[in-house]
């Protein structure tokens, strides 16, 4: 099911955990060196920046080779245009397989993220032009089974957050078709839709035998609490009610009202009081959202005067939220997550390459996992 080697991804795991340990003081720098060497995962995945040239350089390399392809036998018909992208995407998709990942074990290096999505989109492509497949329900049916199957075969982080659009997006459309009561179906229909999404990848994310999969579904929770929210905001409700229905206010709109509220305020408690960052992180968005959803109705202060107030307001309540949390014994500290996100490994790349060219030529020894964070960093691991 995995294109990689398993027995490889649990040792990158244990390596990382290891590292981890190590900065926190409970490792030696010999016992960790003595892990590593037990532990080669055998993968090539260079830091965040190796991987963007890589990623240019396979885009320069694909583009040259279908340019040529196409002048060389110059297609002039559509069915024979469909044949020779399907044929281009089954090539790349090939590489990707069998010299990339099995012989080369490359693991989010930026080559083998162009190929899944350049093979994908291309053999979707000649699908949808050999067969004309048109907008709609129909197109989102075609392109769901490849995005579901590119985030579990190759643990892809974009692909999984495309399967959870595309799904809902389904969802939605038949949802909006149900007649008389489509109106207020429709925002039920996300909500219910985003809540069991999120409930399955809760679950799914404390499962040890689906390990190699937790980026994947932390993505998909991610998406989940979003879209909850989205379903009940009073501008999303109020729009796509005027867009499909023509009506130019939702029913039971203080219902809606409510909702954009309520939501982000919970999510923020629920967030301090489980000490869920993901949860934390999206009520503090969706408050925003809800303040710029309030502004675009009522007009109450100029923008400059909303915005001055807003800060003062947001920095009071931060500093008095600071105050009252560190109090609270073993609740919170300003020490680092266990896992660095995406912009702090890229902001540390940077500090470690100022620091080398103002000092002597010394390694740091420091290799970044980037795109090979367990549980969805495989190729197209974070974007």
């Amino acid at each position: 099911m995995i294109a990689y080697d398993r027995k490889s991804l649990d040792a990158q795991q244990t390596v990382e955990y290891a590292e981890l340990w190590r900065k926190k003081g409970l490792f030696s720098e010999e016992k960790w060196q003595q892990i590593r060497e037990q532990h080669p995962s055998g993968f090539y995945s260079p830091n965040v920046f190796v991987r963007i040239g890589l990623a240019v350089f396979c885009v320069v390399m694909l583009l040259a080779i279908v340019g040529l392809t196409g002048l060389i036998l110059s297609p002039d018909s559509s069915e024979s245009v469909a044949l020779l992208g399907m044929l281009f995407g089954s090539a790349c998709l090939f590489m990707l397989e069998v010299q990339l990942i099995r012989n080369k074990r490359h693991f989010g290096s930026g080559l083998d993220d162009v190929l899944l999505y350049a093979g994908t989109t291309a053999i979707i492509s000649g699908l949808f032009l050999l067969f004309d497949i048109p907008d709609g329900l129909a197109a989102y049916i075609v392109v769901l089974p490849f995005l579901v199957a590119g985030s579990i075969r190759y643990l892809d982080r974009l692909m999984a957050a495309g399967a959870f659009v595309c799904t809902l997006l389904i969802v939605l459309h038949i949802a909006k078709d149900v007649p008389q009561v489509a109106v207020y179906v429709l925002p039920l229909t996300g909500m219910v839709f985003s809540l069991l999404l999120y409930r399955f990848a809760r679950r799914g994310g404390v499962r040890v035998e689906w390990r190699y999969w937790h980026g994947v579904l932390a993505v998909v929770e991610l998406l989940a609490l979003l879209t909850f929210y989205a379903s009940g905001n009073y501008w999303v409700v109020q729009q796509a009610g005027h867009y499909f229905f023509g009506m130019d206010a939702p029913p039971a709109g203080g219902l809606f009202w409510a909702f954009t509220f309520i939501v982000p305020a919970y999510c923020i408690f629920r967030g301090i009081r489980a000490r869920d960052r993901l949860m934390l992180d999206v009520g503090i968005a969706c408050m925003a959202a809800a303040v710029f959803t309030f502004r675009y109705y009522f007009n109450v202060l100029p923008l400059a005067w909303a915005a001055a107030t807003g800060g003062a307001v947001l920095f009071l309540i931060s500093w008095l939220s600071i105050r009252y949390l560190r109090k609270r014994p073993h609740s919170y500290a300003y020490e680092p997550e266990e896992k660095d996100t995406l912009l702090q490994r890229v902001q540390e790349e940077i500090f470690d390459k100022a620091i080398v060219g103002q000092a002597a030529p010394a390694t740091t020894g420091k290799t970044s996992m980037e795109g090979g964070q367990f549980g969805g960093g495989g190729s197209g691991g974070d974007f």
